[in-house]
């Protein structure tokens, strides 16, 4: 029998099957085992459920929680009459996972073994909160009192008309208002075109609809500072990494400016430093800059120069790039400009 043609006849009605297993050779029960691991090869730090998602609505739907290894097994029952196409992610709040695609998986060892192993899955962070950066969530996502809205600000932000995602963003959330992504993707949004004001209000609305998601602390923290709200910062920093500590790089630089603003040289040091060790993709550039900030704090022009010399040659797109020159080519000087340079890139 074509394993492929089997596996897309995931059915969910267990008892039924049960019933036409025993009359019919042509019905399969199917013990599915795996493993869901975080970027650097742990378990998953919190509860994590896996879910079958499937071409028909009948099909789909909630499995087993993946124990504190990151293992998980699953009993299917497969109708291989049954054309529909269907694969298992892993679910955690603020997190995608990569998929395992059913209909291709060959049963040959499950024939030999009766468990089919299927490959890892990996969780990683959705939106990691980058400035600048929109991340959209599948359309499946969405609340269905919320869903063409979202589609239509889905197309919009492809078309590059932030006015009208905007407006259908906004029309969505006050249609589902514990719409928690699309208040986030708003303040994205609203971020992008430095509305700042109205990005902190779309984002708190995000935090008090599911308090557990991660980005919108994150970008909290980061216009909290570029507002010169600095308790609002730490508030937020310490929030989200008592959600999370190893997969969110960024909040450690955020938590470096602010300390750095209040004057806590030390802690200033210790977070950027933390950035730094976490930031395996290396594009966290601004911690250079920040650690060049620290070391002119301490009296140590040398290694301030350094710093800010290796920042601007990995990111010499920055806007403030004229400045930061003129702030390298005087550092230390008698007649040193007061530059007016922002700890947070622009």
């Amino acid at each position: 029998m074509n394993s492929a043609r089997v596996l897309r006849g995931l059915c969910l009605g267990a008892g039924l099957i049960a019933f036409l297993a025993v009359a019919s050779a042509d019905y399969y029960t199917l013990i599915v085992e795996g493993n869901v691991f975080m970027p650097d090869g742990s378990p998953p730090p919190k509860t994590v459920g896996i879910e079958r998602v499937c071409s028909d609505v009948q099909a789909s739907g909630p499995g087993p929680l993946v124990d504190k290894k990151g293992h998980y097994t699953w009993k299917m029952d497969l109708d291989p009459e049954n054309t529909r196409v269907c694969f298992l992610r892993a679910t955690m709040p603020g997190f995608t996972s990569t998929r395992v695609d059913l209909d291709k998986i060959n049963l040959n060892d499950f024939q030999q073994n009766k468990i089919l192993k299927v490959e890892n899955m990996i969780l990683q962070p959705r939106d990691t909160g980058e400035a600048g950066r929109v991340v959209l969530i599948p359309l499946d996502e969405a609340p269905g009192k919320a869903r063409d809205l979202y589609k239509a600000a889905s197309k919009a932000l492809d078309a590059n008309n932030s006015d009208e995602a905007i407006k259908q963003l906004q029309l969505a959330v006050k249609a589902v208002p514990k719409f928690a992504d699309g208040w986030t993707i708003l303040g994205a949004v609203y971020e992008q075109h430095q509305m700042l004001m109205e990005a902190r209000d779309a984002l708190l609305h995000a935090i008090e609809a599911n308090p557990k998601l991660a980005s919108p602390y994150l970008r909290l923290a980061r216009i909290s500072n570029k507002l010169g709200d600095f308790e609002a910062a730490a508030k937020n920093e310490d929030a989200l990494l008592k959600i999370e500590t190893r997969f969110y790089p960024d909040i450690y630089l955020h938590q470096a400016i602010t300390r750095l603003e209040l004057k806590n040289v030390a802690g200033a040091e210790e977070s950027a430093k933390m950035a730094q060790s976490l930031d395996a993709a290396h594009r966290l550039h601004r911690v250079e800059y920040v650690l060049g900030m620290i070391a002119l704090s301490k009296g140590d022009v040398s290694g301030a120069k350094q710093h800010i010399a290796e920042y601007m040659k990995s990111d010499p797109t920055t806007p403030d790039i004229e400045k930061i020159q003129v702030q390298l080519d005087t550092l230390g000087t008698p007649d040193a400009p007061k530059m007016n340079i922002t700890l947070e890139r622009p």
